[in-house]
């Protein structure tokens, strides 16, 4: 036991020296390139400057609005793609109907680029701006949840749920005891990615949805301030905001993270468990 404890906090200790070592190269390769090859436009301004740029932001109460929305929004996006791509991938495992319905359908929102897909649904739109980064946020990433929750589906043994069967174990409790524990690992790692995606679609649609239809949307917006930074050339307050977005980011993957840790099912993966699960009475149909 005292092993396995040494070598994990020996992993974590190399795990964040590497992180560290990482983040410092960063942060050399930015220095050299805004004191080189940047250094007579200002588009890329140093290190210091984007730091002070962090900091004015975050004294802003209007920004902490935007900050506010953005997140919302993408948050909104994020749930309603995953109970719908859930719901339907479930429905096409019963349903051929469905699953072929859902082929075009998905393969489409894959496909279609996203800068079509955000000027189209910008314009169509117009009416209700705040809608806009919801949708175009949704399409890009209901077909990554779908297939991702297919694949965890797929990811099931067999084997188990024909013993199942032979026990006659209901559909409820072979949901609840194979398919959740099998499921939820590759679940929230796909929730993990798409709420970075999600985010970063969800600001680009709001900067588009100003510069195309050249409205202001009548709400504090990260892509109205982007875009009034970027025609003033403050190049700083727009790598200030790329830090604010990667720090959101990381914020909310850490939260889905620790839910997904804290409800990780671990009560059938010892595979002497799962069988007396299936010979226990209390759980046959």
């Amino acid at each position: 036991m005292r092993a396995k404890n040494n070598l994990s906090k020996t992993h974590i200790l190399w795990g964040t020296l590497a992180w560290i070592v990482g983040l410092a190269l960063v942060f050399i390769i930015w220095t050299i390139l805004s004191a080189t090859v940047y250094k007579n436009n200002g588009v890329l301004p140093n290190v210091g400057k984007c730091f002070v740029a962090f900091g004015k932001i975050l004294s802003s109460n209007q920004n902490w609005k935007a900050m506010a929305i953005a997140w919302s929004q993408s948050l909104a996006c994020l749930l309603g793609a995953f109970i719908l791509s859930t719901g339907f991938a479930i429905l096409s495992r019963y349903s051929k109907i469905v699953y072929y319905i859902m082929i075009p359908f998905v393969t489409l929102a894959r496909a279609l680029p996203t800068a079509v897909l955000l000027v189209l649904i910008a314009v169509f739109l117009l009416p209700v701006p705040a809608l806009v980064p919801i949708v175009v946020a949704f399409f890009v990433i209901f077909p990554m949840l779908y297939e991702g929750i297919n694949n965890a589906i797929d990811n099931i043994d067999h084997k188990q749920i024909e013993m199942a069967n032979v026990f006659n174990v209901s559909k409820w409790n072979q949901f609840w005891n194979i398919y959740v524990p099998v499921a939820t690992p590759y679940l929230f790692s796909s929730l993990v990615a798409g709420f970075g995606l999600t985010f970063k679609i969800a600001i680009a649609s709001q900067f588009v949805q100003t510069v195309v239809t050249s409205i202001s949307p009548d709400y504090p917006s990260i892509g109205v301030i982007l875009s009034d930074a970027l025609k003033n050339k403050q190049y700083d307050l727009v790598m200030g905001w790329g830090m604010i977005a990667i720090v959101l980011s990381l914020v909310m993957e850490l939260i889905i993270k620790e839910i997904g840790r804290l409800s990780m099912p671990s009560k059938y993966q010892d595979r002497k468990i799962l069988i007396n699960f299936f010979t226990r009475g209390k759980y046959h149909a």
